[in-house]
């Protein structure tokens, strides 16, 4: 082996400093925009030849992309935002007007339009759940009413009259039996969990249509009466 073709220690060292700093202007011209270019290159665009140009129309493109990208996800984030910012906006709205009309035991609730709405939703969840519970037994008693009603009318289409007016003698007791429902929801007897507004509405309006029915067909029982001695 001649002299020329010995690998000495220095040539090594030449080698790996020359591929780091091949290495190195790769990255950098990777991450190059087409301004960066045309300086390197130190001539105007008119000057450059059709590869430099259509380097230069690579870059250039490739930027407007990278523009494109990030205003689209910017203006995404601003209507994200911004419709987050409605809900926050409705759910303290809600929150204001069930702690003023609720305001036993939800007055040390406290509320904040620059809670998140996370926190928001937590709030409104904990109110409903106090809101429900204080009321659940007076529900419990419309319950207990609609069933009662019930039991009437369907006694009553089998001519079974036996237990006409049950609902009304229980609705004369309300003030004896609210203490002992309360007593057994606190208690855990009558779980109210699954009270929510919606359910507690849908009983009351309930056993308000099986009220109505009860007393039109009340009256309607009553005209034939005075119809019947009418023409007798």
């Amino acid at each position: 082996m001649s002299e020329e073709e010995i690998i000495t220690l220095d040539s090594l060292k030449n080698t790996e400093k020359n591929v780091s700093f091949a290495v190195e202007e790769e990255v950098n011209e990777a991450e190059e925009t087409h301004l960066d270019y045309k300086r390197r290159l130190n001539k105007k665009v008119s000057e450059f030849t059709e590869e430099e140009k259509s380097h230069y129309n690579k870059l250039a493109g490739r930027m407007k992309r990278k523009n494109d990208k990030e205003e689209e996800i910017s203006k995404k984030n601003e209507e994200e935002e911004k419709l987050n910012d409605e809900k926050k906006i409705n759910m303290f709205n809600q929150l204001y007007v069930l702690k003023q009309k609720f305001p036993d035991n939800t007055s040390d609730i406290h509320i904040d339009k620059e809670m998140s709405l996370k926190t928001l939703e937590e709030k409104k969840s904990l109110i409903l759940q106090i809101i429900t519970t204080k009321n659940s037994e007076n529900v419990v008693f419309e319950t207990l009413l609609l069933v009662a009603r019930t039991g009437e009318r369907g006694l009553d289409s089998f001519g079974i009259q036996h237990l006409k007016g049950y609902a009304d003698n229980l609705l004369d007791s309300k003030e004896d039996i609210i203490p002992i429902l309360k007593e057994l929801v606190d208690t855990g007897e009558i779980d109210c969990s699954m009270m929510t507004p919606q359910l507690r509405l849908m009983i009351i309006m309930s056993s308000c249509a099986v009220r109505t029915i009860q007393e039109n067909s009340d009256k309607k029982n009553s005209q034939s009466v005075v119809d019947t001695l009418d023409s007798s």
